[in-house]
């Protein structure tokens, strides 16, 4: 049977997620629940569990802090942050660390189930694959042809708003761990950074295509991003310039 561990500092919530995961027909218990974010990486650290549930806003150590200790050596559990923050640098912050679902307080509990099922059914189909991954990825041909792959398929895929680390994994049949290695070697930067300048890059072209005037709205869809919002403060953290003041001072 899978494991979760549950951590929020509201204990309303902790037994309320307790109660729902074991009222499912699913393969999988509550190992334990935590109050604060050390507790947390306690408990997580003693039964490794495969289904992670977790708030960012807790005592002592926030979520996305053991979420960084834990992917030291877990790149595959699946993470699910519950939180109350809808804000983009914990959703970009998310992203990077290969987490599963990103879920807003109130849970819409009708939707809950499916997406600790799926979750398992996702997290049981990488079980399948680890010997397979493990083999190619160790063999000096079959990692630079697994790099190269990891690469391309970057750079053919990052205007679609739904790639994320772990679903260029899932789809390239490699580790989370593996993807961030090779993103590194070859850029520098993380996954997220690496995204961001390939859509930024994008977004100039619109921005600055004389041919044509796009809306910045419809910058950010061409571009892979879920909304405007998270677009231009992505655009702004990238080039320092707003959409709309960037293509001011370089279309004139």
């Amino acid at each position: 049977m899978f494991r979760a561990v549950i951590a929020d500092d509201e204990e309303i919530i902790r037994n309320g997620l307790k109660k729902l995961i074991e009222s499912y027909d699913l393969n999988l218990s509550v190992a334990g629940t935590a109050k604060d974010g050390e507790e947390a990486l306690s408990l997580i650290k003693m039964y490794q569990p495969e289904i992670i549930l977790i708030d960012i806003n807790m005592p002592f150590m926030n979520g996305l802090e053991v979420i960084e200790k834990i992917r030291e050596t877990d790149s595959e559990a699946k993470i699910i942050i519950i939180s109350g923050y809808d804000q983009f640098k914990y959703a970009q912050k998310a992203l990077d660390l290969g987490v599963y679902s990103y879920l807003l307080k109130p849970i819409q509990y009708k939707e809950f189930k499916g997406i600790i099922s799926k979750a398992l059914d996702s997290y049981s189909e990488r079980l399948l694959e680890l010997n397979k991954l493990k083999k190619n990825e160790n063999e000096p041909i079959g990692n630079k042809l697994v790099g190269n792959r990891v690469m391309d398929y970057i750079k053919e895929n990052f205007t679609q708003n739904n790639l994320t680390l772990n679903y260029v994994a899932e789809n390239l049949h490699v580790s989370q761990s593996y993807i961030t290695k090779i993103i590194k070697q070859k850029t520098g930067t993380s996954f997220t950074d690496y995204l961001n300048k390939l859509r930024i890059n994008m977004a100039i072209k619109h921005l600055t295509d004389s041919g044509r005037s796009f809306t910045i709205n419809e910058i950010a869809e061409m571009t892979g991003y879920s909304s405007q919002h998270y677009f231009s403060r992505a655009f702004k953290n990238y080039t320092g310039l707003s959409p709309l003041q960037y293509k001011a001072k370089h279309m004139n």
